[in-house]
């Protein structure tokens, strides 16, 4: 258990040792990024004071005085017509006094004002030459040139040049503003100590408070580690230092839940070791109610055997009772279907009957319509016959009357014909009469041939109905003795419509007296089939009660033996109330 205290502590001064590294190392990097950071600023500003400068040294010199730049005869530099050597080299020596930047004017690529001295003799270093970049970058090629780290006379130097240009644009010669980097190197030495000594700082109180979170996490982890191994030992009352449940980070939640556990175990354990005292009474108690149930069980199964041959035996007797029944009923069912298609056959044919004698009604009263019809037909014929005897009778007359007309304008002619010329007239006018004479003749004759046609025609009519009477008043007597006969008919088959139904009503009656008993007897051979499966369920039921006593009786046996070893186990732990002296936490 010493061992695995190690191991606990050993992780949490693990994690709180990475946490601290992880911290010097992010402050290492940060101090490292804000060095460079403030580099780049410092030479940044460096660099546009020095360009500043040059820029001021180059306005200054290119606008007080008119004119290029040139050199005179004895090698002086001029501007314009005035030497400016010696009015210059005054001023470039107390701004660099002043500002600690020294300032150079080059024509071409000399130097020939400068404030710049030679390190190792003193000397100005007027008329030494510009190096072969400075010269190609600025005379060359016109630009402005920032020069880092630059020797001059074994001196590191941070430089800016600027062109000086005569009117035509052209490139004369340079300004040269420069510092010794020897003060950007003690700045940047002295912002790299000021980042060291602070992190050097912040290094020791991270491990300072490093330190103090691990004696304590330590001190806790043992607290709660001390509390597991009692637990590992079964003693269920150990007890965790205020100090552990008090802090507010992770190790207090683990003390608390830690104490929890206990107290949940110290509950559970105790009413395991009861429950185990109760289940092994309980399996000695059952397993004594397990064979006293097997010997009850084993007489139950024999009064079973007894009644389910009885119910076998009554089983078959039902059997043979319900096929009579069945066999009577298939009879009764014939005699049913057999009654009913003849009810169903005197029903059809009274009703063929019923039809037959209105269909004989109707025909009667139809043939009497019709002898109506036929003496009213023969009244008509018989006038018809009248009248044209009556038209004949009046074209004679009228056959009698255009003869006569015809003899009177005869003799109107002659008349008119013996007055001359005073009757010629009279002669046109009997002339006409005797032509409508004739034509009178001849209608009256066409209408004689018509009426002898008729009357010949209408006799025959009469004749014709005459005989047709005959035959329906013979057929009206035949039609009523058929209707008598078909009213016997009907009767008789009413007698046996009635009596059908009568049987039909007794076999119904005796079909559900049938169909009681046929149920009665289904319903006792089903339960006597019923009683004779419930034995033998039963009896089978039995044999697996039997089993599961057994069963049983042998599962309480184990349990009993089983609550007996969890006893043992449960004796392992150690419960506060077991205790002579009570710890709490």
């Amino acid at each position: 258990m010493k061992k695995t205290t190690k191991k606990s502590r050993n992780m949490v001064r693990g994690i709180i040792l990475i946490a601290s590294a992880l911290a010097c190392l992010m402050a290492g990097l940060i101090g490292y990024i804000g060095y460079t950071h403030i580099q780049k600023a410092y030479l940044s500003s460096f660099e546009e004071g020095l360009h500043a400068a040059a820029v001021l040294m180059e306005d200054e010199i290119s606008h007080e005085w008119s004119g290029d730049w040139s050199l005179s005869e004895s090698g002086e530099l001029l501007k314009g017509d005035t030497p400016i050597h010696n009015l210059y080299q005054n001023q470039l020596d107390k701004l660099n006094a002043q500002t600690g930047i020294h300032f150079t004017v080059f024509y071409g690529d000399t130097r020939y004002i400068t404030s710049l001295t030679d390190a190792t003799t003193g000397q100005r270093m007027e008329g030494t030459k510009a190096s072969d970049v400075v010269v190609e970058e600025v005379l060359k090629k016109g630009n402005e040139y920032l020069a880092s780290n630059f020797q001059i006379a074994g001196q590191d130097y941070y430089a800016y040049y600027l062109p000086l240009r005569n009117s035509d644009g052209t490139v004369a010669g340079m300004i040269f503003a420069g510092r010794d980097t020897s003060l950007v190197v003690n700045n940047m030495k002295a912002a790299a100590t000021a980042i060291v000594i602070t992190f050097v700082v912040f290094f020791l109180f991270n491990w300072g408070v490093a330190r103090i979170l691990i004696t304590r996490s330590t001190r806790s982890i043992g607290d709660i580690v001390s509390g597991l191994d009692s637990l590992e030992n079964g003693e269920l009352s150990f007890y965790i230092h205020d100090r552990t449940f008090n802090r507010k980070d992770e190790l207090g939640v683990i003390a608390s839940s830690s104490a929890q556990l206990r107290d949940k175990l110290q509950d559970v354990i105790a009413a395991t070791k009861k429950l185990s005292a109760d289940v092994t009474e309980s399996g000695v108690n059952l397993a004594n109610s397990a064979e006293a149930a097997t010997r009850v069980a084993e007489q139950v199964t024999c009064a079973v055997e007894d009644i389910s041959r009885g119910a076998t035996e009554q089983a078959e007797s039902m059997e043979n009772s319900v096929n009579n029944t069945n066999e009577m009923g298939n009879s009764i069912d014939e005699i049913t279907d057999r009654v009913e298609a003849l009810s169903a056959a005197a029903e059809e044919m009274m009703n063929g009957a019923k039809r037959t004698v209105e269909t004989l009604g109707s025909l009667m009263g139809k043939n009497a319509d019709v002898m109506t019809s036929m003496q009213n037909i023969n009244s008509q014929i018989r006038l018809t016959n009248d009248s044209v005897k009556e038209i004949a009778e009046a074209s004679n007359a009228i056959t009698e009357i255009a003869s006569q007309t015809h003899l009177l304008s005869l003799n109107a002619s002659i008349e008119a014909a013996r007055a001359g010329e005073y009757g010629k007239g009279f002669t046109v006018v009997a002339t006409e009469i005797g032509l409508l004479a004739a034509q009178s003749k001849e209608a009256a004759v066409s209408i004689n041939k018509i009426v002898e046609t008729l009357v010949a025609e209408s006799q025959k009519s009469v004749d014709t109905l005459e005989t047709l009477s005959n035959n329906v008043q013979e057929q009206n007597y035949q039609l009523t003795n058929t209707k008598a006969d078909m009213d016997v008919v009907v009767s008789n088959v009413n007698n046996i419509d009635g009596s059908t139904k009568i049987i039909s009503e007794k076999i119904h009656m005796l079909n559900d007296l049938k169909a009681s008993f046929s149920d009665i007897i289904s319903e006792l051979s089903a339960i006597s089939q019923q009683n004779a499966a419930s034995t033998e369920e039963t009896n089978a039921s039995m044999e697996e009660l039997n089993a599961t006593f057994a069963l049983i009786s042998n599962a309480a046996n184990d349990l009993r033996d089983m609550a007996e070893t969890l006893s043992e186990k449960m004796a392992f732990f150690t419960i506060a109330g077991e205790e002579k002296t009570e710890k709490t936490a």
